[in-house]
């Protein structure tokens, strides 16, 4: 008996050593595929994170990025084999109605969908009518222009986009209509490619617009290096609904959800279709707050004092 009893803190040992580790054997195994447009973002950092912290299942990403290139896409989506993921994740408006049209037999969780009704991804933010649901992305032009009136005169506004892009067009028709209830004029400034940016920057300067918007534009994103310095030497001000911009761009003023903060959101949609829910039936939705950023050193730069109140409630890139 006393040899036995020396054996039980040892037995005890191996036995917290086991439970210990039983949880990860008992988590159920989930494989996703991401289809991206412009590789891994923000977005994608606070999806994987969030669902990484579950302790109910144990996740596989497969990446797989279509580098802005609808053929490359269209490869992607017509070679993946649907049996063997559990969910898709899609960033974006492009990617999102590509996946909707080619693929009904797996769930669908897309972020970054600035207008998903719109775009006719989802019925209605409630219940999509098919296997997608989402986080979106989306900023309110109205509320953007409360803000903006705070902070600058806009009587001419410059609103460069990508025409060939669903997200833009729809951005770009919520400013036309807004033009008489804010009292300015748009100026359009559509660029098919990058070899045409510098001749839409001489356009704008040409028009003496007051301030030039950016939207939520993978083509604009993609080609920002090449938008907004010129901008800042003509001393235009740029106000981009990506607020990532300000500080890897150095765009004067950002609008907009926070995207780490959108991937958590899209990351609660996919548990909750992991755990049972159909897709149509988990509500898409959008974050409540929007995020403003200020870059000061582009303030300066373009001489735009910037009050002290909205600083207090921006976080500030120097």
């Amino acid at each position: 008996m006393k040899k036995i009893s020396k054996l039980y803190p040892v037995l005890l040992a191996v036995i917290l050593i086991f439970a210990s580790v039983a949880p990860s054997w008992a988590r159920e195994q989930v494989h996703i595929a991401m289809v991206l447009w412009r590789g891994m973002t923000e977005a994608e950092n606070g999806f994987q994170s969030q669902l990484n912290e579950s302790e109910e299942y144990e996740f596989k990403f497969t990446v797989f990025d279509a580098n802005q290139d609808k053929k490359e896409l269209t490869r992607i989506i017509d070679n993946l084999d649907a049996s063997q993921y559990n969910l898709i994740y899609s960033f974006g408006t492009t990617v999102t109605k590509t996946l909707k049209n080619k693929v009904t037999d797996i769930p669908i969780v897309f972020n970054i969908v600035s207008r998903p009704m719109k775009a006719g991804i989802i019925d209605s933010w409630e219940n999509s009518g098919s296997n997608i649901t989402g986080a979106s992305n989306a900023v309110p032009m109205g509320s953007a222009f409360n803000t903006l009136s705070n902070v600058m005169y806009i009587g001419r506004l410059g609103f460069v986009y990508n025409p060939k892009e669903a997200n833009s067009k729809i951005q770009r028709d919520e400013l036309e209509l807004l033009q008489d209830k804010f009292n300015y004029k748009m100026v359009d400034a559509p660029i098919t490619s990058v070899d045409k940016i510098q001749d839409v920057i001489n356009a704008l300067v040409l028009e003496k617009v007051d301030a030039v918007l950016l939207p939520q534009d993978s083509l604009v994103k993609a080609s920002a290096d090449e938008i907004i310095p010129p901008l800042n030497k003509h001393k235009i001000p740029s106000i981009v609904t990506i607020p990532a911009m300000v500080a890897e761009n150095g765009a004067f003023l950002g609008l907009g959800p926070n995207y780490n903060d959108l991937g958590k959101l899209a990351a609660y949609k996919a548990l909750a279709i992991l755990r049972g829910e159909e897709p149509g039936n988990v509500p898409s939705s959008t974050l409540k707050r929007l995020h403003m950023t200020v870059n000061l050193s582009t303030a300066k730069e373009i001489g735009v004092n910037v009050p002290i109140q909205m600083l207090r409630i921006s976080t500030v890139v120097r």
